[in-house]
């Protein structure tokens, strides 16, 4: 069956030679397509959560182009123009040479000719196409007579039998063939077949637990097959984003386990550790930097990455450092700044609950826009234990415009201060590169938040008193 493809979604790109699998010999791979006027195909491919393009095809002779290429096995996407619809085929190691055949017109009945694999999916794909409508027919006849409150059992028990005429063609397939890449994604599509649970909260925990620990028992995240599919992304996307706490620690034992699953798959070990590095540096949720930080540390540093690139390599490296020590849960640097008048001011020098830490600049327009929020949070909770502690990030000859801003946007109920040449290397202590940039330290310098707006510290504050609370009543 065919599928609409949004074809602005492709895109051209050069793969670097490490990503490529080692050279087997080349795929010959021959389409024929009745009624087809086009003179080109797209060849696509799958890959993490994107399709990319591996080839355009032209051809003299209408509906008939040929593929000749050094392919990876997997899931590939043949692409018709201008409907951008598409048909999916497999590729493997075995079966070098094939036809693939259908009419455009109808797009239904697809033939192949050389390869089994393409035709035990195609055949798996036909039988779905049967049964499926009457088993539709079956579930909305039980819904209509259950909603009029007469006997369904008869239904039920068809729908039972067409159930298990659908697992006994599964299971016929998966040991008939089973080292076949249909054989992979079929398997990789069956439920998990879980004991029953009872409904108390206990048993709720109990069955999410058991859900997630089984979640990959039908997925070979090893098998180098498996990453040019259209299901291995979903998968592990699922299983990072539904069924692993929102929290960096949760996280990072969450990827520790995909990536060790993956090991035996080098390439794989290579696409998802690279993923993940790019996805948490990018994170826009406070404190999963602490993610990306792990990745550097543990495998980045571990030598386990010996396809990157030396500088790529420090430039990783250098970056981890320099957020390591400002990551949630870590205490903070004391830093010595000075007042207007030249008299120092430092962290252990203010008595507070908990301080609000903010580096910001005068030419900075957000610091600018955000500013009055910041001086309403403190002007309406700093009777209650916490501080401003606002650090000018201006230095040398530029400091004195400081303190013309503090004024401007009456920032004196602000424990304010600069450094002009820098003595207290507060950018460097405290990862400094953007302004405005906020922590919330605790009495101990214990950085309990970060990066957050004027705008979302009451929230914040608010959860902060609430834990505080919880655990005072706990500790009772």
């Amino acid at each position: 069956m065919f599928n609409k493809f949004p074809f602005l979604l492709f895109c051209f790109i050069v793969i670097n030679s490490f990503w490529a699998n080692p050279i087997k010999g080349q795929h010959n791979i021959e389409f024929e397509i009745e009624n087809y006027e086009n003179d080109s195909i797209v060849i696509g491919y799958y890959v993490l959560d994107k399709q990319l393009v591996w080839d355009t095809i032209l051809t003299e002779k209408l509906g008939h182009f040929e593929l000749n290429d050094t392919l990876h096995a997997g899931v590939y996407i043949l692409l018709t123009l201008p409907d951008n619809e598409f048909l999916q085929f497999i590729v493997n190691e075995n079966e070098k040479s094939f036809r693939m055949s259908f009419d455009y017109k109808n797009k239904i009945d697809v033939k192949f000719e050389g390869s089994q694999d393409n035709q035990v999916f195609q055949d798996y794909v036909n039988f779905l196409s049967k049964v499926r409508p009457e088993a539709q027919v079956l579930r909305d006849t039980i819904g209509v007579l259950t909603e009029e409150g007469k006997d369904v059992s008869s239904f039920k028990n068809a729908l039972d039998k067409i159930d298990i005429k659908v697992y006994e063609e599964q299971q016929r397939i998966l040991k008939t063939y089973p080292d076949l890449i249909s054989t992979l994604m079929l398997k990789a599509n069956i439920d998990i077949n879980m004991p029953t649970f009872d409904d108390s909260e206990k048993g709720k925990m109990a069955q999410y637990r058991y859900y997630k620990s089984h979640y990959f028992d039908n997925i070979e995240l090893g098998n180098s097959n498996s990453l040019y599919t259209p299901f291995l992304y979903k998968r592990v996307d699922y299983y990072i984003n539904r069924l692993t706490m929102n929290h960096p620690d949760s996280v990072i034992q969450s990827i520790d386990s995909i990536l060790h699953w993956m090991s035996p798959s080098e390439e794989t070990f290579k696409y998802y550790l690279s993923h993940f590095l790019n996805l948490y540096i990018q994170s826009k949720i406070v404190g999963y930097d602490a993610v990306f930080v792990h990745l550097a540390d543990n495998y980045y540093g571990a030598g386990k990455t010996p396809w990157v690139e030396e500088e790529n390599l420090l430039k990783i490296l250098d970056r981890a450092k320099r957020m390591k020590p400002v990551l949630i849960g870590k205490t903070g640097e004391d830093i010595v700044v000075y007042q207007e008048d030249g008299s120092p001011i430092s962290i252990d020098s203010i008595d507070y609950e908990y301080l609000v830490l903010l580096f910001w600049a005068p030419d900075c327009g957000h610091c600018k826009k955000s500013m009055p929020g910041f001086v309403e949070f403190n002007e309406k909770y700093q009777d209650q234990g916490i501080k401003t502690f606002a650090i000018c990030t201006k230095l040398k000859d530029k400091t004195k415009d400081c303190w013309e801003m503090i004024e401007e946007k009456d920032m004196l109920g602000f424990y304010n201060g600069a450094d002009e040449f820098h003595k207290s290397r507060f950018k460097i202590k405290y990862n400094v590169d953007t302004t405005p940039k906020v922590f919330i330290l605790d009495k101990n310098r214990e950085i309990i938040m970060k990066n957050i707006g004027s705008n979302q510290l009451e929230k914040v504050f608010e959860e902060i008193f609430k834990m505080k609370e919880r655990e005072k009543e706990s500790s009772q």
